[in-house]
């Protein structure tokens, strides 16, 4: 009965010793795939944040080159500009009467209820 009963421990121990070195094998792999997921998650963690910073970098130069189209675009600089490179087109007001002048001519227009009439001055 001894020699059975350590018969039959002995194969228990090989059991064990065989499931033990299956689970470190596969405790290997593991470690090896989560080492691996790790290295992949930095990679895109890398290429996002690299992603972000070429996406702020373009978006900066696209506001650097609108930032003159628009401020040329707005009505107070559109108007100055013209006024100050065609004095043809200029437009002053005096006291509720918009005048247009040009080099050669004066245009008062009078306001309708006044009963006033046009005036050109050459």
């Amino acid at each position: 009965m001894e020699g059975f009963e350590a018969n039959s421990v002995m194969l228990r121990l090989r059991h064990l010793r065989e499931n033990l070195k299956e689970l470190d094998r596969e405790f290997g792999r593991l470690a090896v795939n989560a080492q691996v997921a790790g290295q992949v998650q930095r990679a895109d963690l890398d290429i996002v944040q690299i992603t972000i910073k070429s996406s702020l970098v373009a978006l900066t130069a696209l506001w650097n080159a609108l930032q003159e189209p628009i401020r040329k675009a707005s009505p107070s600089v559109m108007t100055r500009e013209l006024r100050e490179h065609d004095p043809k087109h200029s437009l002053r007001v005096q006291g509720s009467r918009p005048v247009a002048a040009d080099s050669s001519t004066a245009c008062t227009r009078p306001s309708p209820d006044s009963g006033e009439k046009v005036t050109i001055e050459s």
